[in-house]
């Protein structure tokens, strides 16, 4: 390339590398306004469909003036799209996305739109990060591979891990506010183990078994005050609700066809009301419960649709009653909104 060919595209060029982006601009979820709802009508409706994220491209986010310059002459840059997103935590405005495949976790900002991977926890790749879950001060991952528990501050910054030598498949993490604990759930120990905030061992609960307090390969959990740690008993097709101290815990939920049974309960997540919303990973659902377990109300089918699902691991909701579930074999996040009753 001569110099005054060089000098031209330069030139050229100029414009761009101070540009903004258009495709910043539109609405995060393209079907916000959408009235897909559950139940369906005549039925008062509880549930209404919000939209999806499947990553960068989906949220809208346009290359910069100088990303684009960078790109023209090197090729363009891959996207971040997810893999395999297995579980979501939501903080404020920023959501975080654990992606075992692509062996991070994802932090996405809705406003502004950003995404970025999450890749190293104490100087060390992530290897399998299963589970994330957010508390006021930060993120915890657990990764079952590294058989720790990291923590970070909401930025992704590491700060400790948790667990370590201690925990031999962690699957699953949860925030008890009320006493400033982490739940971690031990798939392979059978067990739910609570440390406190410094990430000092405190408890041990459960072990193989079939009687109440004891867990066979149980995969995912949450907590809330006034139901406690909610945890999906997978191998025993059931869920259990223990207190802070983990004794006496309800049961409920059988293996079966039937509504209100379980083929592979994969994860729980509470709302404001306290209801109870099981993720079934084979019936591609959500089964939603009230506080006395009573069964109120299906969500979902397999499919790759609004409200269907492909082996769905993943399920949180957030402080504005946003249901977030990972849909993890159709490679997104999908979005709903709970209604509340109107007060009387």
């Amino acid at each position: 390339m001569t110099r005054r060919t060089a000098q031209f595209w330069m030139l050229a060029l100029i414009p761009a590398l101070g540009a903004c982006s258009e495709a910043n601009r539109g609405p995060v979820f393209s079907m916000a306004g959408t009235s897909i709802v559950w139940p369906s009508p005549p039925d008062t409706p509880r549930i209404r469909y919000v939209g999806e994220i499947r990553g960068e491209k989906s949220l809208g986010i346009g290359r910069s003036g100088w990303k684009k310059f960078s790109e023209a002459l090197t090729g363009p840059a891959p996207t971040l799209e997810f893999s395999t997103p297995m579980s979501v935590a939501v903080s404020g405005g920023t959501i975080f996305v654990a992606d075992p495949q692509n062996a991070c976790v994802f932090k996405v900002g809705l406003e502004p739109r950003s995404i970025t991977p999450i890749t190293l926890a104490d100087g060390k790749p992530m290897q399998w990060p299963l589970d994330v879950d957010a508390s006021p001060s930060g993120l915890a991952v657990a990764d079952s591979q590294r058989g720790a528990v990291f923590l970070f501050d909401l930025n992704g910054n590491f700060q400790r891990s948790i667990g370590a030598g201690q925990l031999k498949r962690p699957s699953a993490v949860a925030w008890d506010g009320q006493h400033n604990r982490w739940w971690v759930l031990d798939t392979a120990a059978h067990a739910c183990v609570i440390f406190d905030a410094g990430g000092s061992r405190v408890a041990s609960i459960g072990g193989k078994g079939v009687a109440a307090g004891q867990f066979n390969f149980p995969a995912g959990m949450t907590y809330r005050a006034g139901l406690g740690a909610v945890v999906a008993d997978s191998m025993n097709f059931r869920v259990q609700l223990m207190g802070a101290d983990g004794k006496a815990p309800v049961v409920f939920g059988r293996k079966g066809d039937a509504a209100g049974d379980f083929s592979m309960p994969r994860d729980v997540a509470t709302d404001s009301d306290g209801n109870i919303y099981v993720l079934d990973n084979q019936f591609e659902n959500v089964q939603i419960f009230n506080r006395q377990q009573q069964l109120l109300m299906a969500l979902g089918r397999g499919g790759a649709g609004p409200g269907q699902f492909n082996l769905p691991a993943g399920i949180t909701i957030d402080d504005r009653d946003r249901i977030w579930i990972a849909d993890t074999y159709n490679r997104r996040v999908q979005v709903f909104q709970y209604l509340k009753e109107a007060p009387q």
